[in-house]
């Protein structure tokens, strides 16, 4: 697991979000912001997981020429390329969250490998909010643990693990702070594993690729 730092001034991505997709002044308290547009339609003042899917499919609206796409792919290439010392193959369109404050888990434990079948990639996740406590995402410490703990990540970091294999999800949001992230998955190009790379993949048990080594994927040890 790592924690990068990086320049928010130069990859804006929470003022991009709050005032192109929903036009606030603050992201973590969009619960706030939603319960009043909310009221003015004479809605229910009460948030449920049905308006974080409302608001991120907000976010997922964006075009790909959007600014937001312009900074989130600078930031792959710039930041994430950049550490791991290597050209990526990354997800053009990361996935969008948003964890309201009061609400409950937005993603139950998994870990992303038994759905994607891919040994080869690493997660980032990247929140536009600082994070802590039962907003944030919550990883298990070692493989099939289970022994889940938070892991604050401030805004201006991102968290880098081996999602494919570590167990991870939320849990119901009780802080008075809204969370909104991105997350994506990437695999290092090229016939070898850089050493940032080695650190994060090679702690998995040997039993968790499927009998496929580093070697069978292409990389060497």
């Amino acid at each position: 697991m790592l924690l990068l730092d990086y320049d928010v001034r130069r990859y804006a991505f929470a003022k991009v979000v709050a005032r192109q997709v929903y036009r606030v002044p603050a992201l973590e308290r969009l619960h706030v912001y939603w319960l009043a547009q909310k009221a003015r339609r004479g809605a229910p003042p009460c948030l449920t997981h049905a308006d974080n899917l409302l608001l991120r499919q907000r976010m997922q609206g964006l075009p790909d020429d959007d600014l937001f796409y312009v900074i989130y792919n600078a930031f792959v290439k710039e930041v994430i390329g950049a550490a791991f010392q290597r050209r990526l193959s990354y997800s053009m369109h990361p996935k969008m969250r948003v964890h309201l404050a009061g609400t409950p888990s937005v993603s139950s434990w998994h870990r992303d490998a038994d759905v994607t079948g891919r040994v080869d990639q690493i997660n980032v996740w990247l929140p536009f909010t600082d994070t802590f406590d039962s907003n944030t995402l919550w990883v298990e410490s070692d493989y099939g643990k289970g022994d889940y703990q938070p892991i604050p990540v401030r805004y201006g970091q991102a968290l880098v693990f081996d999602g494919g294999y570590l167990s991870h999800g939320t849990v119901a949001n009780d802080t008075q702070q809204t969370r909104v992230s991105i997350d994506f998955r990437f695999a290092p190009r090229g016939d070898s594993l850089p050493p940032k790379a080695k650190a994060i993949l090679g702690r998995r048990p040997a039993d968790l690729n499927s009998g496929q080594t580093m070697e069978t994927l292409g990389y060497e040890h």
